[in-house]
């Protein structure tokens, strides 16, 4: 009986052990359902061990052994799992025993487990593997009813007068035995757990300090009495660039890592630590690295004794000081720096304590005061009325105002002043400061520069500008006078060489003649006075309303006795322009001086393209030389030609007074500066659009008459309205911001487009969906295909199409004329959202063919 509870117990002891691997191995840590695997084989491996050793009761030679303990806490800790694997290889034993009733032994090992298992599901536990008091009553009560089977059935069978009350004992010892089982499993197991539970807690302690030291860069190392070298760890092979593992390291392989000038001193302290009983020490050594570069470590260590006082182990730990190091000789490189810029910097650093503002307090000065003011530091800080006396008295009171609100406000402070210095001489100085608080004190941190030469330097610069503002003007002067010297001579000999003319000459008809000749040279004299008067905005002007196409017309008859015949003139002339209110005169002045500067820049062959356009402006708009135009109706006059263009480097000053390219004799240079000047007056402006080869074109904006304005040609658009009613158009524009806003307009207003980026690929997307109900298209475009080009090309096979043009620049005057119909309607760039729409509801409103 003793053997069978000895080994009785000794194989739920291994089941306990059994348990404690399981919960300790790093391969099964965190996977529940592989250490349920191994539980299960553990508990079959001990219900194997205890069914070695049993009891036989009777009256059947019915053996009695501890297998129910790990029998049932293989369903309850091992799951489903668990229990499966316990019951199958308690079972398969059972079978292979042999023995009385083997088929009650396999029901048994089979459904022990399966109590366990059950238990689990009706008090889960809440913290895995810890096993609850309030589980074993569970799992006695389960043990207990599972006996219930056997007991009817053994009952049946047995041959005595009263088999239920001879078995009772019988039951009541496997149940007794049974829970005992159960009883001692739960508390080795629970003991397993609790060891399991501080091992790993340990286990991951250590690991925790493993990988602070790792990462705070700290090695350790350990030297045994006798060992040719100390051990190092994985932290001190990493932090000397050692490529090995962990271990002994001999003295003849550590010395050569370490700088030549520490090695003696290193040797003399270890020395000291070994022999003369050094029992705690620190050392700063410097490792030399691969890259030549050195490693700042710091060792400290401590030594044990033995029970003779002898040395038998010393411990330290390495610390990586290189960052700290390297921050330090940062730190000082930065002060040696700093204290040269001091030394050499044309000023003076200054500390003023500002806590009580009548009574600021000179705390520093740096010693390079004395370039400036003419005292040594000493000497201001001994009498700090110095300072005020020698700054100018004139500013002194606002300085002292500035740096006060600079101090209510915490913002830095700038600010330039004149003293007056020791020997008399007049310094500038540029105070640059900043407020600080330090132990309950406002302070003024400031660095004062001395700027004198700077001064001196803008002051000279001033005095040259000045200088070269007077040159300029008297040269202003000089071309003014030699142009209007010139051109009233040429008047003066007109009248001069008429009157003469009239004194010698009896002839009534010839004198009428000379007469008119004088009166038309004086009214041109006039004209003069006045276009002079115009550039200063100050001519008496006449303004009148009319109709700017009448002008243009009546001036294309004129202007054909002015310009060559090689010069071709054509006009485009908006229908239902709106009328404006203008000085006649002042008007056709500024006509033919932009029509002579375009046959100038033509060398006097070319084409001279005039066009009137009706424009809404819907907001302020400033063109590039800060011209404003407030929102409302324009009429446009523009004048294009496709000369030579204006040169970059020019374009800024053609506006200038007196400004010209043209030769000596020739022009004034007052054409377009009195052109400008009568634009002003007339409340419009002017902007010029040239590309270098291609030509010119200078738009002049009116605003429209406000006596009996005509309405607008081109109706306002409604934000909120849909026109496009589902409409196709075709886009052929290459300036991708351009193209982009065109369709948002038109697929807000419910088009459907199709925009490409030249003339070719416009041509080839109508080929291809020839469904589109108006084409509109840039004039001049990369490809092959113009604007013009496509529209001519697509009409050929498709000749009722609808085109709308767009123009933007002066290039694009030599296309007018080629392929465009009366009806075609162009748009000059930059184009509005309600102009635009406009212009495509009247063109698509004829439907294609």
């Amino acid at each position: 009986m003793f053997t069978f509870l000895l080994q009785s117990f000794t194989s739920l002891l291994l089941a306990g052990v059994l348990v404690y691997v399981a919960l300790t191995s790093v391969r099964l840590k965190n996977r529940r359902r592989l250490q349920q695997v191994f539980l299960g084989v553990f508990f079959g491996i001990s219900v194997v061990a205890l069914g070695m050793s049993n009891i036989l009761v009777a009256p059947f030679p019915t053996p009695i052994d501890a297998r129910s303990g790990p029998l049932i806490f293989a369903g309850y800790l091992g799951g489903p799992i668990g229990a499966l694997i316990t019951g199958l290889m308690g079972a398969a034993f059972r079978a292979w025993h042999g023995g009385p009733l083997p088929i009650l032994g396999i029901f048994m090992n089979l459904g022990i487990p399966a109590v366990g298992l059950a238990a689990s599901y009706l008090c889960p536990l809440q913290k895995w593997p810890d096993v609850q008091k309030s589980a074993i009553a569970y799992l006695v009560i389960g043990f207990s009813l599972i006996h219930i089977p056997p007991y009817l059935f053994l009952a049946s069978v047995i041959e005595t007068p009263n088999p239920y009350i001879t078995l009772i004992p019988t039951a009541l010892g496997f149940i007794a035995s049974g829970s005992l089982s159960i009883l001692i499993t739960w508390q080795i197991i629970k003991f397993a757990v609790r060891s399991a539970n501080h091992t790993n807690q340990t286990a991951e302690v250590a690991n925790r300090l493993d990988l602070a030291i790792r990462a705070s860069g700290v090695g350790l190392f350990v030297q045994e009495a006798g060992d040719p070298g100390p051990y190092y760890d994985a932290g001190m092979m990493t932090m000397l660039g050692l490529n090995r593992e962990p271990g002994i390291i001999p003295y003849s392989d550590l010395e050569p890592l370490f700088h030549p000038d520490d090695l003696k001193r290193v040797r003399k302290e270890m020395q000291d630590a070994w022999t003369a009983g050094q029992l705690r020490g620190k050392s700063d050594v410097r490792a030399i690295r691969k890259d030549g570069t050195y490693q700042f470590i710091r060792t400290t260590w401590t030594v044990e004794l033995d029970d003779a006082g002898n040395v038998k182990r010393l411990t330290g730990i390495n610390s990586d000081l290189t960052d700290i190091r390297n921050a330090e000789n940062q730190v000082r490189n930065t002060q040696e720096r700093l204290v040269s810029i001091a030394e050499n910097l044309p000023g003076a650093f200054v500390d003023w304590d500002v806590t009580h503002w009548d009574k600021p307090n000179l705390l520093y000065i740096s010693p390079k005061c004395v370039d400036i003011w003419g005292y040594t530091d000493k000497e201001l800080l001994a009498d700090q009325n110095l300072l005020v006396q020698m700054h100018d008295p004139k500013d002194l009171g606002h300085f002292l105002k500035t740096i006060k609100k600079a101090k209510e406000t915490k913002s830095p402070l700038q600010y330039r002043y004149k003293i007056t210095s020791r020997d008399g001489g007049i310094r500038w100085l540029d105070f640059h400061g900043n407020f600080a608080i330090e132990d309950d004190k406002t302070l003024v941190k400031a660095i004062l520069l001395d700027a004198t030469r700077e001064v001196q330097y803008q002051q000279r610069v001033e005095e040259e500008r000045e200088i070269s503002r007077r040159a300029q003007k008297n040269e202003s002067i000089g071309q003014l006078t030699g142009g209007v010297a010139h051109d009233f001579n040429n008047l003066l000999a007109v009248i001069l060489g008429n009157l003469e003319l009239l004194r010698d000459n009896q002839d009534p008809p010839a004198q009428e003649k000379m007469i008119d000749a004088a009166i038309s040279a004086t009214l041109r004299g006039a004209d003069l006075t006045k276009n002079m008067l115009a550039f200063a905005r100050q001519a008496p002007l006449q303004p009148v309303v009319l109709d700017l196409n009448n002008v243009v017309r009546e001036a294309k008859n004129w202007m054909a006795r002015a310009i060559p015949a090689s010069v071709e003139i054509e006009t485009s002339l908006l229908a239902g322009l709106w009328q404006i209110e203008v000085d006649r005169a002042s008007l056709e002045s500024a006509l033919l001086n932009l029509a002579l500067n375009a046959r100038d820049a033509m060398n006097g062959h070319g084409k001279l393209t005039i066009e009137t356009a009706n424009i809404q402006i819907d907001e302020t708009y400033i063109d590039v030389r800060h011209e404003e135009l407030t929102p409302g109706r324009y009429v446009m006059l523009a004048v294009s030609d496709n000369g030579s263009g204006i040169s970059n480097d020019v374009i800024d000053q053609i506006f200038n007074p007196f400004f010209t390219t043209k030769p000596p004799g020739l022009g004034s240079g007052l054409g377009l500066s009195m052109t400008i000047g009568f634009m002003r007056q007339s409340s419009g402006t002017i902007q010029v659009y040239t590309e270098i080869g291609e030509g010119t074109t200078f738009k002049l904006y009116f605003p429209i008459s406000k006596t009996n304005p005509k309405q607008s040609a081109t109706p306002l658009m409604d934000d909120t309205k849909a026109f496009g009613g589902g409409k196709k158009i075709l886009i052929a524009e290459d300036e991708d911001a351009v193209r982009a806003t065109l369709i948002t307009i038109l697929e807000r207003a419910e088009y459907h487009v199709m925009a490409t980026s030249s003339g070719d690929a416009a041509f080839a997307a109508f080929e291809a969906n020839p469904s589109f109900d108006l084409l509109l298209t840039d004039i001049v475009m990369p490809g092959t295909l113009q604007g013009t080009d496509l529209a001519k090309a697509l009409r050929e096979r498709w000749p009722h199409l609808p085109v709308l043009f767009m123009s933007g620049y002066a290039s694009e005057a030599t296309v007018h004329g080629n392929g465009l119909r009366p009806e075609d309607i162009r748009l000059m760039k930059p184009v509005q959202r309600s102009q635009l729409l406009a212009a495509v509801i009247k063109a698509t409103t004829h439907t294609k063919n």
